[in-house]
Order: C-alpha cells, then structure tokens, then sequence
C-alpha cells in the first residue's frame, strides 16, 4: 500500500461536527495545520506591527557575505534579527557582541524554520554610544588639541589649476561638481577619486585617500583637494565625524575645501577643513575663478605695462634734451663722447627693458589663451587672442619708433655740437689764447709784460711769454 502525504484536513474533517453528550452544538476552535498556523502567524506578526524599533544587546553577532545575523536580548527576552547587506553597507558603524543598540525595522516570520525574527533596515548605539553625544565629546577634544584652529588652516590657491575630487563615483554630489566647473573655468583640470561616502568603511576608506591623494599632489600638480558628498541623516554623515577622518584632514598639508550634505549640516570634517562651503557645487564655484574676471586683470596689466612704457620713454627723452641744450663745453670732445655713451647705454637698457616686458606680457598672455582655449562660446576667445596680439604688436612698433627718433635726435644734437663748437673753428685756421689761469684771453689790456701765455690750435699747443704790448 501506497503512503500519501499527511493532508491535516482529512485527518480532522468529522471533528466539527462534535456534539456534547446533551445533544447541543459545542463551538470550539478550527484544528489548523502547521502550516496554516505558521501564515496566520506570519500575516499577523507582519500587517499588524508594521515599522518597529527596539533596544537591547547584540550578542553571538555574525557576518556572512556582507550580511548581519545576530541576537537582540534584554534582561529576560530575545529575538533573533538580521540585516541585510544592502543596508548594512549604509551603517555608520559595524556591531560587535555586548553593545547596546537601537534596531529599526520589522518583524518578519519564517514558516519553514518557525523563526520569528526582527529584519533591520537601520542600526544605531544607544545609550553612551548616542551619536549627538560623540560628536559633542570629539569637537571638545579636537578643540583642546588645535584641530579648530585658523592658525593651523592652509591658504586656498585663488586660480587652482588642477583640483582632486573626493566622493563616491557617478554621485549626484560628482555630477554637480563637474556641472559647476564646466559652467565657472572649464580650463581647470579635475582628478576625481571615488571614495565611499557612508557605511562601516567608509571613514578609512576616505583617510586612506585624503593621505595617498596629499602624497601624490607635488607630482599630479593637484592645488587643492575637494571632499564633497550630498545631504543625508547623521547617520548617513558619521563618516565625516570620525576621528580616523579628522586625523588625516589635520595631518594634510595640499589645501582642503569640503562640501558635505546641506547649508544646515555641520560635520567634524567640516571644522578643521581649510574652508568649509554649504554643498558640494558651492564648494568648486568658491575654489575656481571666474572667466570675466581673468579677462578683466588680463586688460588691467596690458594697460599698466603700456603707461610704464610711455613713462620711461618721456624719461628718456627729457634727459636728451637737456644734454643737447648744454653749449658751453670746456672739451667738447670729450664731453660728446661721454654724452654718446650714456645715450647709448641708455637706449640699451630701455630697449631690453621694452623687450623684456613684452616678452613676458606675451608669455602670460598664452598661458591665460591656454587656460582660455577650452571656454565656450568660441568666439570670444578668438577675439581676445587677436586683440592681445594687436597690442602686443603695437607696444613692439612704438618701442621701435621711440628707438629711432631718440637715435635721429642724438646725432642732430651731436653735429650740432660740432659745428658751433671751440674745435671747429680751430679748424678753420683760428686759435684760442689762454690766460695763465686757463681762461680764453679776449683782450690785450688783460695781461702783462711777463704773463705766459697758451695758444691752442687744430693740431696742438704753443706756450708762450708777453714781451710787449
């Protein structure tokens, strides 16, 4: 003979028509099968209570595959409760037997096994453990040690060009970031380093990074280093207010600037930072420059280097003139080869000077076109390179010209001066007298019988003694 399975409702289908011995109807419970039992149960454990929260100590506390099993007891009770991985992945700390804690979540039942256990979708201490109590008692000692102090704060470059970005990849907190950037200076080169954010390992993961990124910002040319994530709960923020994080934030010594949660949210890592913004995006927009405002320093300096040209060149010009005003030489030789050197020399420095200046205005001048070159619209770049050149052109050919008039002036005040001058008419069969002070002797009651006498001529001197007059 063939064994069926055990089927509960023939086994107990005559019972309901039990009758006590009186012969009136008795009403007594329906007999269930376990498995009936088990979905009552289950249906009333899980659509009655809905969300619960509960306190107690975890104990014999297990991972297996990311997933948390443990057991929540008090004093006389427990239940068993389990987390999934997902939402472990989301605690800020990870639990250990003998510690007390708040669980959030639902009761659930498992007819196969008879288990009633609690499903947590959050984990939190309680007690001393409470995380407002932490943070309070980690500012205070943060404090006493410097960690908040501006003395300690790092300076924020004004024109970074080269910026690590620290938060979990494909974030919204990223994608504002970038959006940001690309719409303040585009030209701004940005290293994004995907960190996690929340979670028991996230705290770790986002010291390692700050101190590898610091290492390496000498050679990648990194400036400053952002440290962004979006809003959230506190528990979802603890990672920012560990004192793993505060440690490395303070050790740091590249400038970091934080971006964390919303305008209302205040983390540890926000406190010691070098500059604290409200979100992520106002972090990169209050770290970048702007494109108006390089432009307009770039015409700034192109005006101040013109008006210092011009300036030393009236300089230039005004000594000129008052060298070749001067008429009474005592050696006119002599004079006009002193004169020719400092104009000479003179027109050395100011030409190097000239030409230095507008070799460096031209070599700033492509590195803010570099800079420059990825910005959008297009057309405005193209029209300032070409009136960037024009001045420089036109700098070049004034310096040239100013050269050439102060040159052409020189030699006309240079053969001005020989023609009027002493030797000049020497060489026309002329001579000079001195007297025997070395005046010029212009009339003969200015001596005496005796006196001795010098005559210069075009080809040398002749000394001699007055006889008679």
């Amino acid at each position: 003979m063939t064994r069926k399975p055990f089927d509960p409702e023939r086994a107990i289908g005559g019972l309901f028509d039990h009758t006590e011995s009186s012969g009136s109807p008795s009403k007594i419970a329906p007999v269930l099968g376990v498995s009936a039992l088990s979905q009552l149960i289950r249906t009333t454990l899980e659509g009655g209570l809905g969300k619960v929260a509960v306190v107690g100590e975890i104990s014999n506390f297990r991972a297996v595959q990311g997933h948390w099993y443990f057991t929540l007891k008090d004093a006389t009770a427990r239940i068993d409760a389990m987390m999934f991985r997902s939402a472990a992945d989301r605690s800020s700390f990870k639990p250990s037997d003998g510690m007390a804690v708040i669980v959030r979540g639902e009761i659930t039942h498992y007819p196969p096994q008879g288990r009633t256990q609690i499903q947590c979708s959050a984990l939190e201490p309680a007690g001393a453990g409470d995380l407002d109590a932490q943070f309070r008692a980690l500012c205070g000692e943060l404090r006493l040690l410097g960690y908040f102090d501006d003395a300690g704060k790092v300076a924020v470059p004004s024109a970074p060009m080269c910026i690590a970005l620290l938060t979990s990849a494909h974030s919204a907190a990223e994608a504002d970031c970038f959006d940001a950037a690309a719409k303040t200076f585009p030209a701004t080169k940005i290293i994004a380093v995907d960190v996690r954010v929340q979670g028991a390992q996230a705290a770790a993961g986002i010291a390692s990074a700050i101190a590898a990124v610091d290492a390496a910002a000498p050679a990648l040319g990194i400036e400053v280093i952002l440290l962004v994530r979006g809003g959230g709960s506190l528990e979802d923020l603890w990672a920012f207010n560990e004192r793993i994080v505060a440690d490395a934030i303070f050790r740091c010594k590249t400038p970091i600037v934080t971006g964390i949660g919303h305008e209302s949210d205040t983390s540890i890592a926000d406190l010691i930072a070098d500059l604290r913004a409200a979100t992520p995006s106002r972090a990169i927009t209050e770290v970048l420059p702007r494109r108006e405002t390089m432009v307009q320093q770039l015409g700034a300096s192109t005006r101040r280097l013109t008006r210092a040209v011009q300036t030393r060149l009236q300089r230039l010009t005004a000594a000129l003139e008052m060298t070749a005003r001067a008429r009474q030489l005592t050696d006119p030789r002599a004079t006009l080869t002193i004169q020719a050197t400092v104009v000479a020399k003179r027109a050395r420095v100011l030409a190097h000077e000239m030409l230095g200046r507008i070799h460096e205005r031209e070599s700033r001048l492509a590195r803010a076109f570099t800079r420059l070159q990825q910005q959008h619209p297009a057309n405005r770049i193209t029209t300032a390179t070409a009136q960037l050149e024009a001045a420089a052109s036109i700098l070049r050919r004034v310096a040239g010209i100013r050269l050439q008039r102060t040159g052409d002036r020189f030699e006309s005040a240079a053969r001005t001066l020989e023609a009027i001058g002493p030797l000049a008419v020497l060489q026309r069969g002329y001579s000079i007298t001195l007297d025997s002070a070395g005046n010029p002797l212009r009339s003969a009651a200015a001596v005496a019988v005796g006196d001795r006498l010098e005559t210069l001529l075009a080809d040398g001197k002749i000394r001699s003694t007055v006889e008679g007059r």
